[in-house]
């Protein structure tokens, strides 16, 4: 297990934002933003090599980072470029350190021809289209899609990109006639998708040790990613929660190594007992932990999680939220 640094307790005299403002924007940037904090590590602490972080607190004058490294974890406190409300200061931080960097925002926007369209399963949609460049894509890349009746778009992750042919797979998850659902039922071979810049999930060291691998059905393509690609030759489980047997049938085009075990969980409402009674019946520690859910459920388990293994690497990112218009 990867030894963990003693982590200073932060200072009284600066007391953290309680509200619940603070809560969601910590939680936005530690399941979608982690490169940006990363940029914020290299140019504003002394830490060499670092391989993750998490924005811990929020302060009016600053952040609270937990970085980690080979060497284990530490807490760094990182003022704030420019006084402004925390959400605008915490971007303003992010530009600050990207321009010492020398970093440049990736601004692009693509606009990719549908080639073909296939209903994989009740629910999954999966949408082929023709790439105008090679793009650094490895599992869990995403891009942001522009969808109508959506201000800033929704974010779908890239199943496979196929370097040959310049042509990727978008598999989306259809449900409960959402925006995002509708727009991708409603795509056919030549029409346009327009994608804005990228970003590539971030995942712990799988050659660590035994890893476990959670999530719901908006997680299946970067597991499925994953486990396509996976070349540690250490244990990994699967716990996939899915609300219909249906989708089940997602993995059956992924060929899984004799070490992948992967165990399918029927969903029961909203409580996530599913999981909970899976992780209790583990038998393996993982050393690498990575997932996705709902937002809320994320929180929980990524808390469970490091509590029952306070060595591993864990990292449970929250894919979508209750009530949102997906």
């Amino acid at each position: 297990m990867t030894p963990v640094a003693p982590i200073a307790q932060p200072d009284p005299a600066r007391p953290p934002l309680l509200t619940e403002e603070a809560q969601d924007i910590m939680e936005h940037v530690n399941a979608g933003h982690v490169p940006e904090l990363l940029h914020c590590v290299r140019a504003f602490t002394p830490v060499q090599g670092a391989t993750h972080a998490q924005l811990t607190a929020l302060f009016t004058d600053g952040m609270q980072l937990d970085v980690t490294t080979p060497a284990g974890t530490s807490r760094h406190f990182v003022p704030f470029a420019a006084p402004a409300p925390a959400h605008e200061a915490v971007r303003a931080t992010v530009a600050a350190a990207m321009q010492k960097l020398g970093v440049k925002p990736d601004g692009r926007v693509a606009h990719w021809p549908v080639v073909h369209t296939r209903t994989l399963s009740t629910h999954f949609q999966r949408i082929t289209v023709q790439m105008d460049e090679p793009l650094p894509w490895a599992p869990g890349y995403a891009c942001r899609f522009d969808v109508p009746g959506q201000t800033h778009g929704r974010p779908y992750t890239l199943r496979r990109v196929h370097p040959h042919t310049l042509t990727a797979e978008i598999d989306v998850y259809c449900h409960d006639g959402t925006l995002g659902s509708r727009w991708a039922q409603g795509l056919e071979a030549g029409h346009t998708v327009t994608a804005r810049g990228g970003r590539q999930e971030s995942l712990p060291d799988f050659t660590a040790g035994p890893a476990l691998l959670i999530g719901d059905e908006t997680a299946l393509p970067t597991i499925a990613a994953l486990l396509e690609t996976w070349k540690t030759p250490h244990p990994v489980h699967v716990l996939l929660e899915v609300g219909d047997a249906a989708e089940e049938t997602y993995l059956e085009d992924v060929p899984l190594l004799p070490a992948a075990q992967v165990q399918w969980l029927r969903r029961a409402g909203a409580s996530g007992d599913a999981i909970r009674e899976a992780l209790g019946a583990l038998t393996l520690a993982p050393a690498a932990v990575w997932g996705a859910l709902e937002v809320s459920r994320a929180k929980q388990l990524r808390k469970q999680l490091q509590a029952a293994h306070p060595g591993a690497d864990v990292r449970i990112a929250g894919y979508w939220r209750v009530n949102e218009q997906h």
